[in-house]
């Protein structure tokens, strides 16, 4: 694993994926992070996420290795003291914050992906979402609703927009079913 303090040249060919690292879900999400993973690496992409050794991300980091694809893990210096990090990263990029870590996923990333996850996974999806709002994040958001996961959280989305606490008409993000729509999404956009 590679470590270094910051990334040379912010380089726009990630796809920055926010999921969970709890290890006590359902194996489909296991699943679903392993073939985002794989299917970034397939498409000629580069896997950019949290770095954790466990759960979703370390799923999709598992997923793009065995694809012969590059994971880049972005961790602060809190969680590599505490070995937190994937150890089959291609890249571990050191920072010294949360704030730091989150706009450098987003630097090195031409799309994002959110996977199911908590708390911090909702974090990151609601401030990516209002950059992408504020045209500070160009590239596409996705929101991949396994099973309908995410169905609670894009009626909220809806009542905001009805209620007129967000602009327009529109989510803004897609909202697909599956790893291999998401993929599909950014190749398109590129």
């Amino acid at each position: 694993m590679d470590h270094k303090n910051n990334p040379t040249e912010p380089t726009k060919d990630g796809v920055v994926v926010y999921c969970a690292s709890s290890q006590r879900v359902d194996p489909k999400y296991l699943n679903a992070a392993h073939q985002t993973g794989a299917l970034i690496a397939q498409a000629g992409l580069r896997l950019v996420c949290g770095g954790g050794a466990m759960g979703l991300m370390a799923a999709a980091i598992e997923g793009c290795v065995e694809a012969n694809g590059c994971a880049i893990g972005v961790l602060p210096h809190f969680m590599i003291e505490k070995g937190w990090g994937h150890p089959q990263l291609t890249q571990c990029i050191d920072t010294p914050s949360m704030h730091v870590r989150k706009q450098t996923m987003a630097n090195l990333s031409c799309a994002a992906i959110a996977l199911p996850g908590g708390i911090g996974t909702l974090d990151e999806l609601a401030e990516i979402m209002t950059w992408h709002q504020l045209e500070l994040f160009t590239g596409p958001v996705i929101i991949v609703n396994i099973d309908g996961f995410y169905n609670p959280l894009i009626e909220m989305f809806k009542k905001m927009t009805a209620e007129k606490f967000m602009r327009g008409d529109i989510i803004p993000a897609h909202i697909v079913s599956t790893p291999a729509e998401a993929i599909q999404l950014i190749k398109e956009s590129r």
